[in-house]
């Protein structure tokens, strides 16, 4: 084979490309014997309805070639044939009327009202996602006696989605039918009308694929483009433009046919309900019948929609059930989305006014200047369990307390490691004067070890309960011990920052101290309701401690316990914010998530021991309780939702904007993003006003790059939090113990505000 020469591209023989580069090797004539399918679609007949006649299969042929290498002869003992279509469903007197996009709440009962007063019926090819929206609509359209058609779940460009998807699409939607309406509907119309006149094999693709699920393709000719808004089509336009083009057809108008589009959902549909009307009119007096698109089938209507036999009841019931759960978990996650505005907006009105209020009330100085004089003896206690690292630094830093009259308890729990050793040893000075006393007992947990420390109080009135992991302020004592001049009050919680700010995960808590805990301990200090007196530095009425029974151990959150036992014996609990102590917080997430596991499952037995409190003991049981109730499980529970939300509503608005930009609207997509901007918005205010509480002091004045990070602790940090607390609750449903988790310390507490550095320097 010598030369050769190719029809026009995309007709010609495309077996001659395996040959182009060789064309006189000795296999070239093996090489052209299969011949394959041409890429021409032959169309068949008239009609708007389409159906695969034959498939393209490929040509077999022989070829002679003679002694020069001139092809002599070619025989074909298979011609290759392309893809075959016919059109059907042309009829000289009948007309159907088709609607896509629905139902629409709108604009479908609008256009069945019309269809009931005019005695027609029409065939409505639904959006799945739609019919499932509202299926009491759907049931109407098929009750009135009207067709029902898929038009794919969730209206996608099929030329742009892979098979797989378009058959999920069908699928899902078909299911969707026989969930809601006990039937099966045979008829399909592509959204956009793609590949309605397919010329090529890519383009029959979508036509063969619902072709073999059993569907008949449905086409429309004379399609009004009532769906335009740009420009805008009235009705006058919509009526003239589908009785121009209705049969008998001239050979040049393309637009003629027998199925009418119209459009009952995506959009403002006021023209057509008006133009429908006059368009039934106008088609019967040309002596056209609107028929039933069935009719142009040669079918009936149970042919087209057949009812599903005995054997598929039961898997439509469980379709039923999947469609209905999917509908509650939009609701649900809808409301939830809602809920979290409410819950945010709620604890800025609520705890963001009642600790401004408690800043600028001048209760605080005014304590401390009728104080002046009031000194009594005060025990520290520091409870230890394998503190080698840090418990030195810790009782240095009481000691330098400028606090006149105070005697330190270190109660060893048992440790394995140094820790006693170093505390004895470091500290035989203060301990022959008297001033420090080192315990040991049997390993038993925290709260045993500090009931074995109150046991050996001498004349003390009030102790102040650390962690062997924090450094106090020197001035800490001295601003928590005035409170007690008042005898109704029970315990003061100190002000409890993270010192250890070596990474993101420490300085994220710190943020958190202050935009959290911190901030709800200055709101219900007004109440005298602080729920929790942290293990860091709080300072406890000795005699309101030995009436609630000292420290339990039936929760692991001790501390919040005995808070709360002693708000319930009638005292009050508040919080001093000058107060300060630098404790240790987990450098990573592992540890992060174990600290705050123990927490909340300590808080959640805590509540659950002072249930019977709930709405019936004063603060604690009509504000703290109900706080911690909404804000502290409620609010970290729905908070994932939101942000899911946001995330759903923001690929699915960009799924629909690729797949259907002419139809899809914005203005829902835009009430997600001011519902999920005013969220962010009133967490970033509440977190900047807490913020701006802590640095009117100088002693607790933070670093404000600190609340720049409020955007990274929003959706990297709470996460975490969100699952800590579904861990929580599944342990507590489940009944099951908690042993206490020890954390590794690091030493790294460095972290003081200047004001304090220079405190300690002047000591």
């Amino acid at each position: 084979i010598q030369t050769f020469a190719l029809w026009r591209l995309g007709s010609e023989d495309r077996s001659l490309w395996k040959i182009w580069d060789q064309p006189g090797e000795a296999s070239a004539s093996e090489k052209l014997k299969d011949v394959p399918a041409g890429q021409d679609v032959d169309m068949e007949g008239s009609g708007e309805v389409l159906r695969i006649e034959a498939r393209p299969s490929p040509g077999v042929r022989d070829i002679t070639i003679d002694s020069s290498g001139q092809i002599t002869d070619e025989t074909f003992s298979a011609l290759p044939e392309p893809y075959r279509v016919a059109r059907y469903g042309a009829s000289p007197n009948k007309v159907a009327i088709t609607f896509d996009d629905g139902p629409d709440p709108e604009w479908t009962p609008k256009i069945l009202d019309v269809l009931k007063r005019e005695h027609a019926t029409a065939t409505f090819f639904l959006i799945g996602i739609q019919a499932d929206k509202f299926p009491g609509l759907t049931a109407r359209v098929y009750r009135e006696g009207n067709l029902i058609g898929n038009h794919t779940f969730t209206h996608p460009d099929i030329s742009n989605i892979s098979p797989a998807f378009m058959r999920l699409e069908l699928n899902l939607t078909e299911r969707l039918f026989a969930s809601r309406l006990g039937i099966r509907t045979l008829i399909f119309r592509p959204p956009y009308s793609i590949d309605q006149e397919p010329d090529t094999e890519d383009q029959v693709r979508p036509l063969e694929l619902t072709q073999d699920m059993g569907y008949t393709s449905v086409g429309d000719k004379v399609d009004p483009n009532d769906w335009r808004d740009n420009p805008h089509r009235t009705a006058e336009q919509i009526t003239a433009d589908v009785l121009e083009h209705l049969p008998p057809c001239a050979p040049t108008d393309q637009r003629c046919g027998n199925v009418i589009l119209l459009h009952d959902g995506g959009g403002n549909r006021q023209e057509t309900v008006r133009a429908l009307p006059a368009i039934i009119e106008g088609i019967r007096a040309r002596g056209f019948e609107v028929a039933p698109l069935y009719e142009l089938l040669n079918k009936t209507r149970t042919d087209v929609m057949p009812p599903l036999p005995a054997n598929e009841l039961w898997a439509a019931r469980l379709n039923w059930i999947g469609f209905w759960l999917f509908d509650m978990s939009i609701k649900t996650i809808t409301w939830i989305f809602f809920l979290g505005d409410i819950l945010m907006t709620g604890r800025l009105l609520f705890i963001g006014t009642l600790a401004i209020y408690d800043r600028l009330r001048p209760r605080r100085e005014d304590a401390m200047a009728a104080a002046a004089d009031y000194h009594p003896r005060v025990a520290v206690l520091i409870p230890a369990y394998n503190e080698e690292k840090v418990i030195e630094r810790t009782i240095q830093s009481v000691l330098a307390s400028d606090y006149p009259n105070l005697h330190v308890i270190v109660i060893d729990d048992g440790s394995k490691d140094r820790t006693l050793e170093l505390a004895r040893r470091t500290f035989q000075q203060e301990q022959r004067a008297g001033r420090v006393l080192i315990l040991t007992k049997p390993n038993a947990g925290k709260a045993e070890a500090l009931n074995y420390g109150l046991a050996h109080l001498q004349d003390e009135e009030i102790f102040v309960g650390i962690d062997a992991d924090t450094v106090i302020a020197p001035d800490a004592i001295s601003r928590l011990v005035p409170h007690f001049l008042d005898p109704k009050i029970g315990a003061v919680a100190g002000n409890a920052k993270v010192g250890n700010r070596v990474n993101l995960w420490t300085r994220w808590q710190a943020l958190e101290y202050i935009t959290s805990q911190n901030f709800e301990r200055r709101a219900f200090d007004v109440f005298g309701a602080v729920t929790v007196v942290p293990g860091a530095i709080g300072a406890w009425r000795s005699r309101a401690v030995i009436e609630a029974g000292g420290y339990h151990t039936d929760t692991v959150a001790e501390d919040a316990d005995l808070t709360m036992a002693i708000l319930r014996l009638g005292y009050r609990v508040h919080y001093d914010c000058l107060a300060l102590a630098y404790t240790e917080a987990p450098t990573n997430a592992n540890g992060l998530m174990r600290q705050r596991f123990r927490w909340s499952f300590g808080i959640l037995q805590a509540v659950w021991k002072h249930r019977s409190a709930f709405a019936r003991q004063g603060a604690l049981g009509w504000v703290a309780l109900p706080n911690i109730f909404i804000f502290q499980i409620l609010l970290p529970l729905v908070s994932p939702f939101i942000d899911l939300m946001f995330a759903v509503g923001a690929l699915w608005y960009a799924v629909q904007k690729s797949f259907h930009p002419e139809s899809t609207d914005p203005a829902s997509f835009h009430r997600l993003v001011l519902f999920f901007a005013a969220f962010l918005l009133i967490d970033l205010l509440t977190s900047a006003i807490a913020f701006a509480l802590e640095r009117r002091q100088p002693q607790s004045r933070e670093d404000p790059w600190l609340l720049s990070q409020v955007w990274l602790q929003r959706f990297a940090y709470r996460q975490l939090f969100s699952y800590v607390l579904v861990k929580t609750l599944k342990r507590a449903l489940e009944g099951e113990r908690f042993a206490w988790d020890k954390l590794e310390r690091t030493a790294a507490v460095s972290y003081r505000p200047k004001a304090v550095e220079e405190s300690v320097k002047a000591q």
